[in-house]
């Protein structure tokens, strides 16, 4: 979103806010002040009764303006992320689009000269495409997620597999030469999974943590048993997260302030996935962080012994 649109919406709801305390607030004051002068100084029932009357419409009326104050504070703070995702999946779909452009054009006007710059040019075509389609997905899971028609077949298997599943479409999308990628998956037990799903869960967590890295990115993939569950847990080196923001960052639409997570871009969509994935296996995903020293999420599911039955998801 622009300034400029941020303004004008901020214009838009201060006046708003401006109309309904000249326009309501200020009358119902008004009206409680002589609903409690009448009720006080009149001693006839006429009078109480009329001061029990006005009382009640002021505090109705009150209740029904704090109502509608809340309702457009919620709508505007959507409206506001909603335009954020738009600009931010059009930068998105920009930037993988220019590179596929550059590509294409050194592969055009024969720059690539021999053989190992051809085979360079076409790898950064498929890295380009990968980035587009995961984003796509991301989209379009979303959507399903938020209109309740994402269904997950879950069934035993082993976290370790969607792990490597996640992995292998990492490396495929990734300069892995720049990565520093450590993996060790030690968890033995089995779970109720939807192998895919959790795939892509993990791949969120990996795409999200090579975003908010610099120059140096240190990835680290781990799988666990841990008192009758199975987590695997993704961590970096990057610029972490505030406590005051661990909670919010699993909000559709919601990112950290571009002050604190460097020139990390993102639709905000990938950790609000990871949340319903995780919900829909009857675990949770969790962070540890703090400013300055990188960032750990962990999915956490309940081994096959301990997991409850299906929810019909």
């Amino acid at each position: 979103m622009s300034a400029g649109s941020k303004r004008v919406a901020s214009a838009s709801v201060g006046g708003i806010l401006l109309m309904l305390v000249l326009g309501v607030l200020v009358p119902v004051c008004l009206m409680s002040a002589a609903g409690i002068v009448a009720l006080v100084l009149w001693s006839e029932v006429q009078g109480l009764i009329i001061g029990i009357l006005v009382t009640t419409l002021a505090a109705t009326t009150l209740g029904l303006t704090i109502t509608i104050l809340v309702a457009l504070t919620k709508r505007a703070r959507l409206a506001q992320r909603q335009a954020t995702f738009v600009g931010n999946v059009t930068h998105e779909l920009r930037t993988p689009l220019a590179a596929i452009r550059l590509y294409a054009q050194t592969l055009q006007l024969r720059h690539a000269t021999d053989a190992q710059d051809r085979e360079r040019c076409v790898d950064g075509v498929l890295r380009e495409t990968e980035k587009l389609d995961g984003l796509i997905s991301r989209v379009l899971e979303w959507r399903m997620i938020s209109e309740g028609r994402r269904r997950y077949a879950r069934a035993p298997g082993s976290i370790n597999d969607a792990v490597e599943d996640a992995l292998k479409s990492f490396r495929a999308f990734v300069d892995s030469a720049g990565v520093d990628l450590g993996v060790e998956l030690s968890a033995g037990s089995t779970a109720e999974i939807d192998r895919e799903a959790l795939a892509g869960a993990v791949l969120n967590l990996l795409a999200n943590a090579y975003k908010c890295t610099g120059e140096r990115k240190v990835i680290r993939v781990t799988t666990r048993d841990s008192d009758g569950a199975v987590e695997v847990s993704v961590a970096d080196n990057g610029v972490g997260v505030p406590r005051s923001e661990q909670q919010r960052i699993f909000e559709p639409f919601y990112r950290v302030d571009h002050r604190l997570s460097g020139r990390a871009s993102g639709a905000g969509l990938g950790l609000s996935i990871v949340k319903d994935v995780a919900r829909a296996h009857g675990g949770l995903v969790k962070v540890d962080s703090e400013p300055g020293r990188g960032a750990t999420f962990t999915i956490s599911v309940p081994s096959l012994e301990t997991a409850p039955a299906p929810a019909g998801r």
